[in-house]
């Protein structure tokens, strides 16, 4: 009996004709666990052209709230009698303030000292103590900045001999930040735009966008002479509170079509 032709032979020129198939599909590779990344790379877009724009936006605001800083300051020969005299005035200005019932108001002791005072002698001789002056430090915070100019009349005079400061503020900025903030966006899509129609291409959707705001910025808080205040002829201390300003910025890149 003539022995069968080995078949063996027709299985590996089957193995032979795939594994030469598998280049073919996937250029640069002879790996079956390379399909995925070759699959990534015949779906990928070669389009990578971006534009780059940038808005700002300045939003202003008028002040809702003032914070106002007073302090009494007295002085006497011994602790106890600047102290007490100076708890004295304070209630006085306390009391002048906070029966004006003014939307909003609110006062907080902010600081309070009490420091000997030295007569002045030669660097060789001891210090000697001739007294002490105590200073309390009262802010008063308003929702009503129109009387702002009268808070600071009564206060004086109640016995206040110092205002350290004035400060408007925006009790709630974030309606204006979001504001500033869509002008800002609204902004740099204009440009982007009008920059993308003088080149002729179209404008695509958003790939990155970074973006800041700050916070209302009016002047620096006002500092007082409370001599000059005293001696006004004016029947209450002229107070304009101004305009803040909030800003955005933003950076936006686009994609970009022919």
């Amino acid at each position: 009996m003539r022995p069968s032709a080995p078949r063996p032979l027709r299985f590996a020129l089957s193995t032979l004709v795939l594994a030469i198939a598998l280049p073919a599909l996937v250029p640069g590779s002879a790996h079956g666990a390379d399909l995925p990344m070759a699959a990534d790379t015949l779906t990928h877009d070669p389009d990578r052209s971006i534009l780059r724009v940038g808005g700002q936006a300045d939003v202003e605001v008028t002040p809702d709230r003032a914070r106002i800083s007073f302090a009494v300051e007295t002085e006497a020969e011994t602790a106890r009698d600047a102290g007490e005299a100076n708890a004295r005035l304070m209630d006085e200005v306390m009391r002048a303030v906070q029966a004006t019932n003014v939307e909003g108001l609110r006062t907080e002791t902010s600081g309070y000292n009490l420091t000997p005072r030295y007569q002045t002698t030669r660097s060789d001789m001891p210090r000697v103590i001739v007294g002490y002056t105590a200073r309390n430090h009262l802010v008063v915070t308003v929702d009503d900045v129109e009387e702002v100019g009268r808070l600071l009349d009564l206060a004086l005079e109640a016995g206040a001999n110092r205002v350290a400061g004035l400060q408007f503020q925006v009790r709630d900025p974030e309606p204006h930040r979001q504001e500033a903030l869509r002008q800002a966006v609204a902004s740099a899509r204009a440009e982007a735009e009008t920059v993308a129609q003088a080149l002729g291409v179209r404008l695509g959707v958003p790939l990155d966008v970074q973006a800041g705001v700050s916070r209302p910025a009016g002047r620096p808080d006002m500092q007082f002479r409370t001599e000059m205040m005293a001696m006004s002829d004016a029947p209450t201390t002229p107070v304009e509170a101004g305009l803040q300003t909030v800003s955005a910025n933003v950076s936006i890149e686009y994609r970009i079509h022919p």
